[in-house]
């Protein structure tokens, strides 16, 4: 049997640009957090929306449900003066608040502007030096590797982070509505937002009509990705099949890691995270084909069959170490 998962691909920084930073923050009062979203993974997508447009969500728990004092809740403010307030507010209430910022507009992001995406960072800290910024988030970019950060910025440098956009890509917008899983709507995009810990009304409990989940969800990936060479504009949610294989990549070396399973059911494992890790890949060859007018609907369907395949096999072994089927 392989090795079991390396310490780097169970932790806080192999996960997405929202999780990563969510997981950290759930960590501080809950050591248990990370196995909690790795059980919570799952594929769920509607395809038949306007624009062409991909919705996803990658976690049958409604995660602003896990802290264990209260549920994440959406804040915001329309001037900067008033967004640091609300910051502060929360830091002093609670000690930690999670800020919605554009991945480019990080001081230490390798991110060109263009590539900008919504991005989740974690405050814990206000002095004279400023606030206290983690952001556990690391991934090889087309620029280059972005490594996590953990220090001080100033009050316009994280204002410049929080900064209202303009005019959000529905893309966005939508990977906003579903960061967590379930869907719960954004403030208005020209505000200031950070998340509060209250009390909360129930995070509800699961996706409305429409939605496809599980090996269902693979199969209309597998039909919205084959259609690239009539719709090439596809390519922009790129970075939601990059998400999806994080969060699998991750379940599955969190199971590897934890449960200790049997070779044969690890054998198992392995093989359908390698196909998740493979993904992003494939669809970025048949992104840069389709461009090229040589289409290769067969490969991407040839791709997805693969995918359906392993997490059919993986699907029982899984279950019966307490990770609930993803299909």
């Amino acid at each position: 049997m392989s090795a079991p998962a390396a310490p780097e691909e169970v932790a806080t920084r192999a996960l997405s640009c929202y999780t990563a930073n969510l997981a950290r923050y759930l960590l501080r009062d809950d050591p248990g957090a990370l196995d909690a979203i790795a059980r919570s993974v799952r594929l769920a997508v509607r395809t038949e929306l306007p624009g062409d447009a991909l919705a996803v969500s990658h976690h049958r728990v409604p995660l602003h449900g896990l802290p264990r004092d209260g549920v994440l809740e959406h804040a915001s403010a329309g001037t900067a003066d008033a967004a640091l307030a609300g910051v502060a507010d929360e830091l002093w209430r609670h000690g930690q608040v999670l800020v919605a910022a554009s991945s480019a507009a990080l001081p230490w992001s390798i991110a060109r502007p263009e590539d900008s995406a919504p991005h989740l960072l974690l405050v814990d800290g206000h002095g004279p030096d400023g606030w206290h910024v983690v952001d556990d988030f690391s991934a090889l970019l087309p620029e280059g590797r972005q490594d996590p950060f953990d220090g001080w910025v100033t009050d316009s440098a994280l204002l410049v982070a929080m900064a209202p956009v303009d005019s959000p890509r529905p893309e966005h917008r939508l990977r906003d509505e579903h960061l967590f899983g379930v869907p719960v709507p954004p403030p208005p995009a020209d505000t200031y937002r950070w998340f509060t810990l209250g009390p909360g009304g129930g995070t509800g409990s699961g996706l409305p009509d429409g939605w496809r989940v599980g090996a269902d969800a693979i199969r209309a990936l597998g039909d919205f990705w084959s259609g690239l060479g009539e719709h090439p504009d596809r390519a922009r949610f790129l970075d939601d099949v990059w998400a999806a294989s994080q969060h699998h990549v991750f379940r599955y070396a969190r199971l590897l890691h934890t449960r200790r399973p049997s070779d044969r059911d690890a054998e198992a494992f392995l093989a359908a995270s390698a196909a998740w890790r493979d993904l992003p890949m494939a669809l970025h060859f048949a992104v840069r084909s389709a461009a090229r007018g040589r289409s290769r609907p067969a490969v991407v369907r040839t791709t997805f069959d693969h995918l359906l395949a392993v997490e059919a096999g993986a699907r029982r072994p899984a279950e019966r170490y307490g990770y609930p089927s993803t299909t």
